[in-house]
């Protein structure tokens, strides 16, 4: 009898993509997977009803969709059918307070960046499964160009976060333990100043030297009140990479929503093409010669616009980690550059451009080593490791 697993889609169009990977992947193992459609969820769980007459191995999902599903009214179904309940966060578990406050018992969170992870045994500690698991990056099923035949110089696929994160923004004059307008100014400008720190660290560290002690609980909802900045910090230097390119001369097609409200917009050297859904950026990959990423504030992880543009054989430049680090040491798989030094960028893609035999060997390099070690098939099989071996259940870091 075929192991079962269960699989949620039909929300957001970037999570469907990791997930119908994710079943790819399962089902080259030789698991029968069935998937619960969020937008006829009453017909999904009919056919889960069925399914859960035999073992079912777990629930596989991304950002906490249905953690809280119920088949029979008060009883979380996880629960009721003893199914570990896999939960891959993709963002920083800030964002998501209340469902994971709320996680059913059977609940094993992984996390794409090792701060993420600690982060969330400090302020969730009645998880007891948490762990690290990275991005993994998917190819299409097609043949690879060689760099020199493709026609995108440099592709940034990805919004700029500045023009949607004020629907992140609370009130700030109504938090009163702390300043808060004074707290956003002052902690954006530090984490612009030092950008390999974390916001949270930085937020707590704003708190500390003006004396301002607040308990963990009151520490947590002031760190998720201000996780605005995180978003903004982000954007500034998102949208520094690419000016700092095009106004260098370096032509850069941009994908995603804000590239075309900006003050330097209308640069002929930037190329708009408007928002995109996630499985139409990979074609596009394919068709680059840099697959440029800078990331969503991760210092201890990595994106999956990184693994992407490697399994598309692309040139990736990105801005470093300590996990990026930890992979390769030189610039042998892929280009770092560090924000802090983010005026060396142009430089770095002249360098690249100009010397295309240098930039194809980085392309191959990069290309094997995330078909070898950063798939969604080399992350699934990671998380069946941990389901079946209960001594790695706490997901040693």
């Amino acid at each position: 009898m075929k192991k079962k697993i269960v699989l949620i889609e039909g929300v957001y169009d970037t999570i469907d993509l990791f997930s119908e990977n994710v079943k790819q992947a399962l089902e080259e193992l030789g698991y029968e997977c069935l998937v619960l459609h969020a937008q006829d969820m009453e017909e999904s769980l009919k056919e889960f009803a069925v399914f859960a007459l035999t073992e079912i191995t777990a629930v596989i999902t991304f950002n906490n969709l249905g953690y809280n599903l119920e088949l029979t009214e008060g009883k979380n179904i996880w629960e009721q059918f003893d199914i570990p309940y896999v939960n891959i966060l993709m963002d920083h578990p800030f964002h998501y307070k209340k469902p994971l406050k709320h996680m059913p018992k059977t609940a094993r969170v992984y996390c794409t960046d090792r701060n993420h992870v600690a982060f969330m045994r400090r302020f969730f500690p009645e998880i007891s499964r948490v762990g690290f698991l990275p991005h993994a990056g998917i190819e299409l099923p097609q043949t690879k160009r060689p760099l020199k035949e493709r026609r995108i110089e440099v592709l940034y696929a990805g919004a700029l976060p500045f023009f949607t994160a004020g629907s992140l923004v609370p009130d700030l004059s109504a938090i009163t333990e702390f300043d808060a307008l004074d707290m956003a100014k002052t902690v954006l400008e530090d984490l612009i100043k030092k950008p390999q720190e974390t916001t949270e660290t930085a937020i707590e560290t704003y708190l500390k030297e003006r004396k301002i002690q607040l308990s963990e609980d009151a520490l947590f909802d002031a760190i998720v009140k201000m996780r605005f900045l995180d978003s903004y910090a982000t954007s500034f230097f998102r949208e520094n990479a690419v000016r700092l390119l095009v106004e260098s001369g370096i032509d850069v097609t941009a994908y995603g929503t804000g590239w075309n409200q900006c003050e330097w917009s209308d640069n002929p050297h930037l190329h708009y093409g408007g928002k995109i859904l996630a499985p139409e950026v990979l074609p596009l990959m394919a068709d680059a010669k840099i697959v440029l990423n800078t990331m969503t504030w991760y210092k201890a992880g990595a994106h999956d616009r990184i693994f992407n543009g490697m399994l598309a054989g692309a040139c990736v430049v990105t801005d470093d980690s300590s996990y990026l680090r930890s992979l390769c040491s030189k610039d042998e798989a892929l280009v770092r550059f560090q924000l802090e030094e983010i005026g060396a960028l142009p430089e770095k893609v002249y360098n690249l451009l100009e010397h295309p035999n240098q930039m194809q060997m980085v392309a191959d390099c990069g290309y094997e080593t995330a078909k070898r070690e950063h798939t969604w098939k080399n992350r699934v099989l990671t998380v069946l490791k941990d389901l079946e071996d209960e001594k790695h259940a706490d997901f040693d870091l």
